[in-house]
């Protein structure tokens, strides 16, 4: 009997907390939130990263836009009618509820904090040789997939991770391995999107796999709106050519200055960034723990610094990177506006002891030289190329570092004309001396054929040669072709007198669909640069095949964003 009362006395007393909890239910408005009250004074933010495809950061004077009032706050209950209630309020702060940011911040988490895109580039290419017949141009189609997460919890924190992956099906599936044919790459075509690798133009070193990459992988945010931090894989770019960019020393590679879209991946490093606002001046300072070899202990952090110092019209920049073990790198670059001009142009100094340099010894004749041996095991091609073609090659064609500090210095003009009442039509003209290249073309062979150890900081297109000029002219939208832009692009290698004259074409099928086509020629002396044709050559009893000269590009793409 007394336990039958007991349960009763149960119910009762769990039906009135029922009850309780049930008049205690916020209504619809402290459900989902009223308008917070604008603040008085909204923290300053850290400056925008460049759009996820194509464009890369520039550390420059940061453009502030216009910043949003904080988004609407849950209005919160702090009704402890049970223990169970006490214990879900203390799990939503510490679990993650939206109101849990006022925790440790003042800032709160927008009602949408995670945005995920991404983007689909499909191309293909085809290069023509001088005297080559059609059936036989070469065939290429390196499509692309960027997908990006892109994270903010709060205004002054920012996460953003973008995966590329890389595939081309006119790539032969496995890479081969056999001496037969190590020297079948030599007839491989030049398209003028060019190559991170000259020797890729004597060994077939891709195959059709796709290949990941991770292009960014950085995390922003700010110390007492004074110091604005980026730790992470991202891109920095010092500079402000158009075509040539000998500053941009963060970077691993050299940009194609003729790529519609650049694929280059981003560099691992924490940033430092401190804007002084008053003036627009603008003051970095960096950790590298990415370079091109590993860096397996502290010392082999690279260090660099910047500022950025705007006077009137101009603005200037200042730079430098050093590393143990390597001598520094300096930056300078300077852009301004006079009248309807507007002029740009950068400076960077390398110590040439850091780079091996190449040259051609013309009193060995490569049939006499002596092959090396194949190693036992199986290899790559490359490797088995350093074996066999390395000793002959380093004789041929000696390496040794350079010496002293070389210039490489680029400028350039620009001039719009506004011909109608939203139509501007932009003519330029960009030089650049590079210390570092070479005024000889009987060395070029030397650049693609393997040495028996990989050249340290090898040159590579568009940075081969002495002296270089370059014209361009563009109309974006002209009168009511608004979704149309034309390019025309001329790039002239002084030093062998060759070039390549490349027009592209760009229309906007449908809101997030891009069409893109390019015809570039290839024109001037066989053996330069942009034509980059060789004789055929008996080494050491190897017959290599000539190259025949560039003549044609042709390509066309499609690429859809979100």
């Amino acid at each position: 009997m007394n336990r039958d009362r007991l349960g009763l006395a149960i119910l009762i007393v769990a039906g009135s907390a029922t009850a309780a909890r049930a008049q205690d239910r916020p209504n619809e408005a402290d459900m989902f939130g009223t308008p917070a009250p604008a603040s008085a004074s909204v923290p300053a933010t850290a400056p925008e990263p460049a759009t996820p495809f194509g464009g890369f950061g520039t550390d420059s004077p940061p453009h502030q836009p216009p910043r949003a009032s904080p988004a609407p706050v849950a209005a919160t209950t702090t009704a402890t009618t049970s223990v169970g209630e006490t214990k879900d309020s203390r799990d939503q702060l510490n679990l993650g509820a939206p109101e849990a940011a006022t925790r440790f911040s003042a800032e709160v988490a927008p009602e949408d904090p995670l945005k995920i895109g991404g983007q689909i580039y499909l191309r293909a290419q085809t290069s023509a040789l001088q005297s080559q017949s059609a059936g036989n141009w070469t065939l290429s189609s390196p499509s692309l997939l960027d997908a990006y997460l892109d994270v903010r919890p709060n205004d002054r924190v920012r996460g953003f991770v973008l995966a590329r992956t890389i595939f081309d099906p006119t790539l032969p599936e496995t890479a081969s391995t056999s001496l037969s044919n190590i020297s079948g790459g030599s007839q491989g075509g030049f398209s003028s999107g060019g190559t991170a690798s000259l020797s890729s133009l004597f060994l077939a070193q891709q195959t059709r796999t796709p290949t990941v990459l991770l292009d960014q992988m950085w995390l922003r945010f700010d110390i007492k709106h004074t110091v604005f931090v980026t730790a992470g894989r991202q891109h920095v770019r010092w500079g402000t050519a158009r075509f040539w960019t000998p500053t941009d020393f963060l970077h691993l590679q050299h940009r194609n200055p003729l790529d519609l879209f650049d694929a280059r991946t981003g560099t691992t490093m924490i940033k430092l960034h401190v804007p002084w606002e008053a003036r627009g001046w603008n003051f970095y300072a960096y950790g590298l723990t990415e370079g091109a070899g590993a860096t397996p202990t502290a010392s082999a952090v690279a260090g660099a610094a910047r500022a950025e110092v705007v006077w009137g019209a101009s603005e200037l920049g200042l730079g430098g990177l050093v590393q143990r073990g390597h001598k520094p790198k300096l930056a300078a670059d300077i852009s301004a506006g006079i009248w309807d001009l507007d002029f740009w142009g950068e400076v960077g100094l390398r110590f040439a002891h850091d780079i091996d340099r190449v040259r051609f010894n013309n009193c060995i004749d490569p049939s006499s030289l002596t092959l090396g041996t194949p190693p036992t095991t199986a290899v790559d091609q490359t490797t088995l190329a350093q074996y066999v073609l390395g000793p002959a090659v380093d004789r041929l064609y000696p390496v040794a570092p350079g010496s002293g500090v070389k210039p490489q210095a680029t400028g350039g003009v620009s001039y719009s004309i506004k011909y109608a009442d939203k139509d501007v039509f932009t003519v330029g003209a960009e030089y650049f001396y590079n210390g570092l290249g070479y005024g000889d073309t009987a060395v070029y062979p030397g650049l693609i054929l393997p040495h028996s150890q990989a050249l340290r900081e090898p040159a590579t297109f568009f940075y081969l040669g002495r002296q270089y000029a370059a014209l361009f002219a563009t109309a974006p939208a002209p009168y009511s072709w608004d979704n149309t832009t034309f390019t025309l692009s001329n790039l002239a290698n002084l030093s062998d007198h060759s070039g390549i004259t490349r027009f592209d074409y760009s229309f906007i099928l449908l809101t997030h669909l891009r069409f893109e086509a390019f015809v570039a020629v290839h024109w001037g002396n066989n053996h330069g640069e942009f034509r980059f044709g060789t004789d055929a050559m008996n080494l050491g009893g190897l017959a290599i095949p000539s190259r025949n000269p560039g003549l044609l590009d042709l390509g066309l793409g499609l690429r859809a964003s979100i």
